[in-house]
């Protein structure tokens, strides 16, 4: 282990070299704090993320408009981020139709601020539950393999072709 005099920071965000996968640039600034730039760009914040949200929101109704119940989908978990969003979306004017994927694993806490929320702002659900015994293989076979991202079952995409 190298000691903290001689460990190499990123002059930016102060992670340093025991962060796995990290690499500095000549400036000493990390690939990290790179990535986060460039997602910035694509994605922004503050007013210029705003204006980019209420653009796409308008494309999203004007898409929505031939009699559908539902203009969106937004994914839920139960947790503040998902939540948040749904209000926002519902906020902004749309319909959107929640969903949730139950990998069997949830918390009592999770799926009552599922219900919670999508009660109060009186947003449908429809949640897709896994064969318990088949995800828990899945998950199984996951950890014995080593992935890092212990989600990965639970956000691979190919788990959500049921929409």
């Amino acid at each position: 282990m190298q000691s903290k005099k001689t460990l190499k920071v990123c002059s930016r965000c102060v992670s340093d070299k025991t962060v796995p996968g990290i690499s500095f640039d000549t400036n000493g600034v990390c690939n990290y704090c790179h990535i986060h730039d460039k997602l910035e760009k694509e994605f922004p914040t503050g007013q210029e993320g705003q204006k980019k949200f209420l653009e796409i929101v308008e494309k999203i109704k004007k898409d929505g408009r031939h009699n559908k119940k539902y203009d969106c989908v937004v994914g839920v978990s139960g947790g503040c981020d998902s939540s948040y969003l749904i209000y926002k979306v519902k906020e902004a004017g749309l319909r959107p139709l929640a969903v949730h994927f139950d990998n069997t694993w949830n918390t009592e806490v999770a799926t009552q601020n599922i219900q919670r929320v999508l009660k109060r702002l009186n947003i449908d659900l429809y949640t897709y539950v896994v064969d318990n015994e088949e995800y828990d293989d899945i998950l199984r076979s996951f950890l014995k393999a080593g992935v890092k991202d212990i989600e990965c079952p639970t956000d691979n995409r190919s788990y959500w072709h049921f929409i």
